[in-house]
């Protein structure tokens, strides 16, 4: 199992028994430059249906991914960047607590047991990840774009120097030129 993974479990006091299984078919699914926040076996509400889908429900840096075995014992994923979700709300019944994730294509409600102030720690831990990606995604997209006219400079000071030749220089001036 991986570290982050197993951290998760731990950090929220997952009670993973039983479906072990379930999660590491799951985690073979996620991707190598993603930290998992949170994981829970959990039941996935459909409409119409009185009983949720068994699942396993994963909330990443970047992604929110189940993994849910169906008819057949097939197993179909279903992820949403945190970027696509517009918000994340919480409720509670006498049963179970909600996290309700909504994106303009669909609504999920993730089915949680466990102590209150737990379950609202999950809760804020889906919202601050949200945010975070949000927050990362404006920041990339607002830095500093690098002059053309610097960066045609600083590769024809190396054509100069015999660091790269002349070719190579008309290659990528060429490419920069494009992109204005």
């Amino acid at each position: 199992m991986r570290s982050d993974v197993e951290r998760a479990i731990e950090k929220f006091r997952i009670n993973a028994s039983g479906s072990q299984k379930h999660i590491e078919i799951a985690e073979t699914m996620l991707h190598d430059d993603e930290t998992v926040l949170f994981v829970t076996p959990t039941k996935l509400k459909r409409p119409g249906r009185r009983n949720g889908v068994p699942q396993v429900l994963f909330l990443t840096d970047k992604r929110i991914f189940s993994n849910s075995r169906g008819f057949l014992n097939r197993y179909t994923t279903e992820s949403t960047s945190l970027g696509e979700v517009v918000s994340v709300n919480f409720t509670t019944d006498k049963t179970y607590a909600y996290i309700e994730i909504n994106s303009p294509t669909k609504k999920q409600s993730i089915a949680l047991t466990g102590e209150l102030y737990m379950l609202k720690q999950v809760y804020q831990e889906f919202e601050t990840a949200v945010n975070n990606y949000k927050a990362q995604q404006a920041a990339q997209n607002n830095a500093p774009q690098p002059d053309i006219a610097d960066q045609i400079e600083k590769l024809a000071h190396l054509r100069d120097k015999g660091i790269i030749t002349e070719e190579e220089f008309q290659t990528k001036k060429a490419d920069l030129l494009s992109r204005m």
